[in-house]
């Protein structure tokens, strides 16, 4: 559990990087997908927002060798504390479990798991717009992380 907490910042960090390296290439392998690809490759498991747009530029997705991760980034408005209740009644029939959750203000950071996948899902309330970042991907074998 230890190992999670520790691989997750650092699996987004590394996926952000190589999504900033791939985004200065030329050519079709630049493309950023659009959000149904997007949403079958990440959400199929997870409940969306409503009514909130899907930002396609910062959004991304990386698969391997057996692992799925990406970052799906969407905008709208809405207060956090909506936006938490409807993640904290969604997600467990959806097949997740609320590991940790925070809130201060109009910022939240809930943090989910599955048997084989986790979920990070961060709101921010500014002025105009509330921003709302969902982050998942494959579950590392505990026995890699010791």
């Amino acid at each position: 559990m230890k190992g999670n907490k520790i691989l997750i910042p650092l699996l987004t960090l590394a996926l952000v990087g190589c999504a900033a390296l791939k985004s200065n290439q030329k050519g079709p392998s630049a493309t950023t997908p659009k959000k149904a690809e997007v949403v079958q490759k990440l959400a199929n498991n997870i409940p969306l927002y409503d009514k909130f747009k899907y930002q396609q530029d910062k959004s991304f997705f990386f698969e391997s060798n057996g692992v799925k991760a990406g970052v799906m980034v969407f905008e709208g408005k809405a207060h956090v504390s909506d936006i938490v209740k409807f993640y904290q009644s969604e997600m467990p029939s959806y097949g997740w479990t609320m590991v940790s959750s925070y809130q201060y203000g109009k910022s939240a950071l809930l943090d989910f798991s599955a048997p084989d996948k986790t979920c990070q899902i961060s709101v921010e309330e500014e002025p105009f717009k509330t921003i709302l970042i969902i982050r998942t991907g494959t579950r590392v074998p505990e026995e890699l992380t010791k």
